[in-house]
C-alpha cells in the first residue's frame, strides 16, 4: 500500500471514530434527560398518592366501595341458599364418562325446564344411514 492510501484510510477511520463518539455523547445526554424526567414524574405520582390518601372524598368512596362489596356478597349468599342445585361453577370438573342427567319427575317439570332449557335428545340416524 502506498503512503497516500494509508493516510486517507487513517483519516476516514478518525472521522468515523469522531462521529461515533458524537453519537455516544448525544445518546448519553438524552439518557440523562430521560432519567430526570422519570424522577420528576415519580415525584408527581408520589405527591398525588399522598394527596389522595389525605383526601376525605377518596376515603368516603373507598368506604362506599367496601359496603357495595359486602352487599354483593350477601346477595350471592342469599341466591345460593335459595337455589343450591343451580350454583354456577366457572369450570365444571371434567369426567371421562358421559353422564346422563336424571330423568325429570312428573312433579317438577317446570323446575327441570328452568334448570335445563335445552334437554338432550336421542341421537338420530344420519340421512346416509337411512338409505343404506
Amino acid at each position: 500500500m502506498s503512503a497516500a492510501s494509508s493516510a486517507s484510510l487513517q483519516q476516514r477511520i478518525s472521522e468515523q471514530l469522531q462521529a461515533l463518539s458524537q453519537v455516544g455523547e448525544t445518546l448519553t445526554l438524552r439518557l440523562l434527560e430521560l432519567e430526570e424526567r422519570l424522577a420528576s414524574l415519580e415525584q408527581q405520582i408520589g405527591d398525588l398518592g399522598t394527596n389522595l390518601a389525605d383526601d376525605p372524598a377518596s376515603l368516603e368512596s373507598s368506604e362506599i366501595l367496601a359496603h357495595t362489596e359486602e352487599r354483593i356478597a350477601r346477595l350471592e349468599e342469599l341466591l345460593n341458599e335459595q337455589h343450591p342445585s343451580a350454583q354456577v361453577h366457572p369450570f365444571p370438573p371434567r369426567t371421562e364418562e358421559h353422564r346422563q342427567p336424571p330423568a325429570p319427575s312428573s312433579e317438577e317439570p317446570e323446575l327441570e325446564l328452568e334448570l335445563n332449557p335445552f334437554p338432550d335428545e336421542e341421537e338420530q340416524p344420519f340421512m346416509d344411514e337411512l338409505s343404506a
